[in-house]
């Protein structure tokens, strides 16, 4: 062989072994390259499966709370049911036995302003029990249903009832802003308080008037 064709063959080797070389360096470049952005689509693809997860779990925690929830309502309503049936019966009880007079004249001034509170609320008034002292002249103070407001004194007496009491009730009446009045005792009034309460169209309510209204109260 000729050192031409040596020459040639030589070259032709270097040129492959060169090719190779390269090749294999472009090939690990290219991967070197690629290796950062499979790495970024494999975080992109556990990150939106993480998401997904969170979705389905959230999802999942919704309908248990919600299953709860319809639970509870569910026990609610049969701990509440033999309530609501029993409150829907008809009530056959016996009304509360009240006091009579002889007892009520045991009583001191505050139990008998008590009394006669309960006995106006089951009458169907809104009653306000003002302070034991500095009362300004009312014991109790009532709201008809129609917003009439009265001004009440209470006076449990062995002996009449003299118009110092009415003169009480007139001055709670303005202080109260009421437009009427009523002075109930478990006694009787003088004939002064009777002229007096006339004249200032406050009500009395004595003994015999109480009787009665304990008698509407128990029919």
């Amino acid at each position: 062989m000729s050192k031409r064709g040596k020459r040639r063959k030589q070259h032709s080797f270097v040129t492959g072994i060169f090719k190779i070389v390269l090749c294999l360096f472009l090939k690990s470049i290219k991967l070197l390259f690629s290796f950062p952005i499979y790495l970024l689509k494999a975080m992109r693809l556990l990150f939106s499966f993480l998401i997904h997860l969170l979705k389905l779990m959230w999802q999942l925690f919704s309908f248990v709370m919600r299953s709860l929830k319809s639970l509870c309502l569910f026990f609610s309503f049969l701990i509440h049911l033999p309530y609501r049936i029993v409150k829907r019966l008809p009530n056959n009880s016996s009304k509360p036995v009240l006091p009579t007079l002889a007892e009520i004249d045991e009583m001191d001034g505050y139990k008998f302003e008590e009394f006669m509170k309960c006995v106006y609320e089951d009458l169907g008034y809104s009653v306000y029990h003002t302070p034991f002292s500095g009362d300004q002249g009312a014991d109790l103070i009532l709201t008809s249903k129609g917003k009439t407001k009265i001004a009440v004194q209470v006076k449990r007496y062995s002996g009449k009832v003299s118009n110092s009491a009415v003169q009480e009730v007139v001055a709670a009446k303005g202080f109260y802003k009421c437009t009427e009045g009523i002075v109930v005792t478990n006694s009787y009034f003088t004939d002064s308080a009777k002229q007096l309460a006339e004249a200032n169209f406050i009500d009395l309510v004595d003994r015999n008037e109480l009787e009665k209204l304990i008698n509407t109260i128990h029919n």
